[in-house]
């Protein structure tokens, strides 16, 4: 799923070059807004299985917070799957993000609903989402938090008709043999497609670029998508102040590009016995810096600049 060596390397050079960009409606953002990013922390009071030490991603948040706590941040956010399952274990992580002296917003991920199905319902208000999708302003940007969620077999509960719904979309889309077809995964139904279309064209209207979370990845293609990514990236498309994709799930990372958007999975925090991973964003008006932690590397990577109009 990770874009090749070569493409990554040529990516990021074009990235630490000098850019000749417009930056109409940023100008008067003289320093970076930078942001604290994790993902997959999946908590839960279990023995490690494989690769995964779920166990250990409390004491790892817990010092990412703290970590952060040492820095300007515009707030902080958690790109789904906080915890691996068990409603028990929102407690504990929960409790750990809420002596953080910044902001965190959410985005729902697929574990998150690994809970009882009488549960399902009550986990965005427990991560204090008032919606499933949402969004929240920064200076020259507006962050959009996608629910990739939206059309899925685990996210709502037995006998409802979401869950009847999204059961015959698997089913049509593995007979279709799209690679991404995984009960894993899920989609972004129309609702929230046009939601995100009228969000991006508001920003633009008000000269902000828009920085998208999500906890599935669209890009490059693999087993780890969206059900409905070539539907997804040609919104992404239709919206030119879109300036980058940050999500999480695919817990080995990976980085791609297309039409001048960088698209960036973030590694899984659970992920190893002895080392995290989580990163320090900063936004600047032609490029985005990640500062990574642990495992999750420094990236520097070209932004599309925002349209004249």
């Amino acid at each position: 799923m990770a874009a090749s060596s070569c493409s990554r390397r040529r990516f990021l050079a074009r990235s630490t070059a000098a850019l000749a960009v417009g930056t109409r409606g940023l100008g008067a953002v003289a320093a970076p807004v930078r942001l604290g990013l994790v993902a997959d922390a999946q908590y839960a009071d279990v023995p490690a299985q494989g690769s995964r030490h779920y166990r250990r991603s409390l004491a790892r948040l817990e010092a990412a917070v703290a970590d952060f706590a040492e820095l300007p941040l515009a707030g902080c956010v958690h790109l789904g799957d906080l915890i691996d399952r068990d409603w028990s274990s929102f407690a504990p992580m929960l409790a750990t993000l809420g002596r953080s002296r910044h902001r965190w917003h959410h985005v729902l991920g697929n574990h998150d609903f690994d809970v009882r199905e009488e549960e399902k319902a009550k986990v965005p208000a427990l991560l204090g989402l008032p919606a499933r999708r949402g969004s929240f302003d920064l200076p020259g940007w507006r962050c959009l938090l996608l629910d990739t969620n939206d059309v899925s077999r685990y996210a709502h509960p037995a006998g409802s008709l979401a869950r009847e719904a999204a059961e015959l979309e698997l089913t049509r889309l593995v007979a279709a043999r799209v690679r991404q077809a995984k009960p894993w995964n899920g989609g972004v139904g129309p609702a929230q497609l046009r939601w995100f279309e009228a969000e991006c064209a508001a920003a633009r209207r008000e000269g902000r670029r828009v920085l998208v979370f999500s906890h599935h990845p669209v890009w490059p293609v693999g087993d780890h998508c969206v059900w409905n990514a070539a539907e997804v990236l040609a919104a992404v498309d239709r919206q030119p102040n879109v300036a980058a994709w940050l999500n999480g799930h695919h817990h080995a990372g990976a980085l791609g590009e297309r039409h001048g958007v960088p698209y960036v999975t973030l590694r899984g925090m659970v992920e190893t016995a002895d080392t995290t991973a989580y990163s320090v964003a900063s936004l600047h008006a032609d490029r985005l810096i990640l500062e990574g932690r642990g495992r999750e590397p420094a990236q520097e990577l070209a932004l599309r600049a925002l349209p004249q109009s």
